[in-house]
């Protein structure tokens, strides 16, 4: 239970219950502590996770790599990455997930050189790298801009670690080379993978096109994206802002009209709440299916109240 709480981002039920097992003398095992650890969030207090690592100690779970790794990243996504490197260090036998853990934590909080440092410790001590590890590594290099580093890192992939390139991997270096402005390099990688392309390939190209890229290639990357995502606006308004940016008017406004054509038929988004027995979905700011005219009475004798000052007691009575 507090795994399933932890893992669904209930981390006050998850606390409450760790709470409930400590004081009915049931002694946490590792992944208690593991869940527990996991729980634990930006919007968690941050004296939470200290208290829960003094319990690590007091319990002497400071030894165990399941624990401590789950100690790592608490401390990385609460922000105190220099915590979790002294967890790290600390830590008296590391697995391959603590070291995915700490290199990930370290690109997480911006920490690229650092990560790439924590990368060349574990292939020294012998570690063999997977797909995780190469993915964090290519994304702190692609985020640094170390474009011969991340692109010698890549091409060793497949004979030095054993790891065959996948689409996060693909991604990362295709991210790398278009914020280095190698455009037409970037087109290629895409071409060249094994794997078909997806939207996410052409998304993060286009986007650093906009501002750096050359007319031909951004139309050239739109249209594909077109293809990939038809539904998208992305390729449309920064093709749009490319040709303003040329002063090509003509081109823009067709552009700009034929979104809004494909916009007109585009499937709405739909939310809704089950209450009992009843349904109520909301489509393009409207009020369907059961009691539509009753909720929208309500509805718009809170907006009278907000707007015009009406008592809310006289909005009771006109509801009832």
């Amino acid at each position: 239970m507090i795994s399933s709480f932890a893992w669904h981002g209930h981390w006050r039920d998850s606390m409450w219950l760790f709470v409930y097992t400590l004081r009915e003398n049931l002694g946490p095992i590792d992944t208690t502590l593991s869940s527990v650890l996991s729980s634990i969030s930006v919007f968690t207090p941050v004296e939470l996770g200290s208290q829960i690592h003094n319990l690590v100690l007091k319990l002497g779970f400071q030894s165990d790599v399941i624990v401590t790794s789950s100690l790592v990243d608490m401390y990385a996504k609460v922000g105190s990455i220099d915590d979790a490197m002294k967890v790290f260090i600390d830590m008296p036998f590391r697995d391959l997930i603590s070291w995915n853990t700490m290199i990930m934590g370290l690109v997480d909080n911006g920490k690229y050189f650092e990560a790439l440092h924590t990368f060349n410790k574990l292939v020294m001590e012998g570690v063999l790298p997977d797909r995780i590890t190469l993915a964090g590594v290519l994304l702190a290099c692609s985020y640094a801009g170390l474009v011969e580093e991340g692109l010698v890192i890549f091409s060793k992939m497949t004979y030095e670690h054993g790891v065959v390139p996948r689409n996060e991997h693909y991604s990362c270096v295709v991210n790398l080379l278009s914020r280095a402005g190698k455009f037409e390099e970037a087109v290629n990688i895409i071409k060249t993978t094994l794997y078909q392309p997806t939207s996410t390939f052409w998304t993060s190209l286009l986007g650093v096109c906009a501002i750096h890229g050359d007319l031909k290639i951004i139309e050239k990357v739109a249209e594909w994206m077109m293809k990939l995502e038809p539904q998208s606006s992305l390729p449309y308004s920064v093709l749009a802002q490319a040709y303003a940016m040329r002063c090509q008017w003509e081109s823009m406004v067709r552009v700009k009209k034929t979104w809004e054509n494909i916009a007109t038929q585009k499937v709405k988004a739909c939310s809704w709440i089950v209450t009992k027995d009843y349904a109520y979905a909301f489509q393009d700011d409207q009020l369907q299916l059961l009691s539509r005219e009753n909720i929208i009475s309500v509805l718009e004798l809170i907006i009278w109240e907000i707007e015009y000052g009406i008592d809310h007691e006289q909005c009771m009575e006109i509801i009832h």
